[in-house]
Order: C-alpha cells, then sequence, then structure tokens
C-alpha cells in the first residue's frame, strides 16, 4: 500500500514538520519511495531595513511543497 505525504510552508523549508510526520509511518514499516521539492518566489522586495536601500529582484516570500512517496510491502 502506498502513501503520498503533501507538506507547504512559507520562508522556511517545511523540515520539521516532514520530520514530525514521517516519524510514525516509518516505524509502522513504510519507506520513502521517492521525494521532492519545489519552490515558488513570489513577490519583491522594495525596501530594506537600511535607509535608501533598493533591492531589486529579490522575492518578498519563499513558498515550498515537498511530496513524498511511501510503500509499505507487507
Amino acid at each position: 500500500m502506498q502513501k503520498v505525504l503533501i507538506v507547504k510552508s512559507m520562508n522556511v523549508t517545511p523540515e520539521e514538520e516532514l520530520t514530525r510526520r514521517l516519524a510514525p509511518l516509518l516505524k509502522r514499516g513504510y519507506r520513502v519511495v521517492t521525494a521532492s521539492t519545489s519552490i515558488a518566489l513570489h513577490g519583491n522586495i522594495e525596501r530594506f531595513d537600511v535607509p535608501g536601500t533598493l533591492l531589486f529582484n529579490v522575492a518578498h516570500h519563499a513558498y515550498y511543497v515537498t511530496t513524498v512517496v511511501l510503500d509499505n510491502r507487507k
């Protein structure tokens, strides 16, 4: 039987949430078949904390989506 986990986050990688959700499945005998992470950048930062400094083409947010496929062949 296969299971698919999809974990999303904004501005930080979804590593902690993924670890929390994977642990019980791995203990039940599932194994990771494949995993991938995609990133989508959104918006522009127009100003930085330093007055008078302009940043162009720097993303305001980074959205991450990690997909993991698990399999349990018992």
